[in-house]
Order: structure tokens, then sequence, then C-alpha cells
């Protein structure tokens, strides 16, 4: 048994633990403790570099199979949810946590609770109880004894729900309470965001749910660019990239900053590679030269190599 953490790993099942799980995450820096609403494994995207697999459907531990056609989908329950969220903080806060053999080894930066993250194996705001289980985490949060300000609540989310009045709902709850939106935007046109993400949600609904939502709400914006069939993002999909979150400033919007990130773990299409750092680091630069925005990067190494190395 490998008992080394592999912080580019985030494993859905820990211990005995269902729909919370424990990662150290690149875009948190830190511990960030996860809660699968989507152990089905639905989700309304199909991005090519996503690690979960949606073709598999060999159970494992927490998969909740998808019954017959026809028949409604099975939800969690969310009296399970907190409980398992009181344990893994309860864990976090006496320090038990880094005494496990997967985290013993985690430097000592690191050791440090970011946040409660809604994310899993599908899109989160698909669940039909979400503004439910943003309240639950809430109330988890306080019963193990974590101030508001010493944790935060993270939706990490493809934006394609902000219109329902039950996300609403939810998301007006989590920034009332120490929450952020990550929101994801992975191309400039519709044609690329159809290759990227492979769904049949109209691109233009994306973009009015961002508007909508960062004009309400301050927002981060998540990007994923990465080699597709070994082809990068073009100079023109970039460009355009870029007057989409200069639209969304202009019309009154609130952008944070940009997580700017590539495949760190292999998914599920192996056609979808690592750009390079310095790939990656170069737009960045051209994304703040054109926004004025903040840009984080977060770089990863699958498929790197090859004549692909990084001579940055």
């Amino acid at each position: 048994m490998n008992n080394t953490l592999d912080f580019a790993a985030h494993p859905r099942n820990w211990r005995n633990f269902r729909l919370v799980y424990p990662v150290i995450a690149r875009r948190s820096r830190g511990l960030s403790v996860g809660v699968n609403l989507n152990p089905d494994r639905v989700c309304n995207y199909d991005c090519i570099y996503c690690e979960v697999n949606r073709r598999d459907f060999r159970p494992s531990k927490g998969y909740i199979p998808l019954p017959p056609k026809g028949l409604p989908r099975p939800q969690v329950n969310l009296a399970e949810v907190k409980s398992e969220l009181i344990t893994l903080l309860g864990m976090v806060k006496s320090g038990a946590i880094w005494q496990e053999p997967e985290f013993a080894s985690t430097p000592a930066h690191l050791q440090r609770l970011n946040d409660i993250a809604f994310s899993g194996d599908g899109e989160p705001t698909t669940y039909p109880h979400f503004s439910e289980a943003i309240q639950a985490a809430i109330e988890a949060r306080a019963e193990v004894g974590f101030e508001l300000d010493e944790v935060k609540l993270v939706l990490i989310t493809n934006a394609t729900r902000f219109h329902r009045p039950n996300v609403q709902e939810g998301l007006a709850k989590l920034l009332a309470n120490n929450g952020e939106i990550w929101a994801k935007l992975d191309a400039g046109t519709a044609e690329y965001f159809r290759l990227i993400d492979k769904t049949a949600i109209k691109y233009e609904q994306i973009l009015e749910n961002l508007l909508t939502a960062a004009t309400n709400f301050p927002i981060n914006i998540q990007t994923c660019m990465l080699r597709v069939q070994g082809e990068v993002p073009s100079e023109q999909e970039i460009a355009a990239y870029c007057g989409r979150l200069n639209d969304i400033l202009a019309r009154g919007g609130k952008l944070n900053k940009i997580q700017l990130y590539t495949v760190a773990r292999p998914p599920a299409q192996t056609y979808a590679t690592s750009l390079t750092d310095t790939e990656l680091t170069t737009i960045a630069q051209t994304i703040h030269n054109t926004t004025g925005l903040e840009v984080e990067t977060f770089g990863g190494n699958v498929g790197i190599g090859d004549g692909k190395k990084d001579e940055g």
C-alpha cells in the first residue's frame, strides 16, 4: 500500500466516508474538504479533460448507480453529508488528519484547512436540494467549532444552473457565509466551448449566467487550457476569451481573479494533455495585459514530453 499522498490526485473516496473527502488542492494551497453531491457521476458537461469516466459504470464505494430510464435519479442524503462533514472537520480541528498516513508527509505550509468545497463527480448545482446542502455545510462548520472566517465555503461550478431559484438561494447563502464562487469558462467561442466541454447547453446561456452572477456577487473565473490532439489554443481563441471577460467587466460584472490551470490528472479522454508551464504563463500574461485582472496559474504534466518538454 502506498501511503504517500499524491498532491495531483483527488480521490473522492477516503476511509469509510462516502460523500465527503479530504484533498490537498492546488487552487486551495492547503487542505480542501470536498462534498460530492453527484456520486452517480451525472454531469451536464462532459469535459474532455475531466478525470471522471462517465462511461465506466462499475460500482465503487459511494457510487450510486443510475436507475432504469424514466425513473428519477437517486439523491444523496443530506443528513449523511452533514454527519460526514462533522466527523472529518473534527479530525482537522484536532489535528488528527495530519497523523493519517496519506497526510503525514504534507509540508507544514500546506497543513491548513482552506475550504469546504462543493465539487465531486458532477455539477453540484444539479442536486435539487442545493441550497439545503449549503446550509448543512454552514451548520457542520459551526458545530465543529470553526469560526465563519476560519474556513470558507467554495462552489466549483460550470454556471449552467445559476438561473434556477434554488441555486440562486444557495448562492446568496454561500456568499453571506464566507463563500466563494469559482465558475468555469473554458472558451472564448461557441465552437471551442463545444469541443472542450461537450454539452448541449448553449454557450450564450453560460455567458448570461456568468454575467448575472458577477453582477450580484464577486466571482472567480476558473479556466482549463490544454492541448487537444496536440494542438494548443489558438491566438484567436485566447483573444476571444479575453473579450468575453472584458464584456462581463464592461457590463458591471465583478471578477475577483482568473484561476488558469491545465490538465493535472489523467483524463478519461487521453487526447487531452497539459500545456507546459511556459505556455500557461504566456497565456496568463496575455489575459492580464488585456483585461487587467489578476491571473493565478496552476500547472500539470499530463502528456508533457516527447518533444513537448517545457524549456521555461
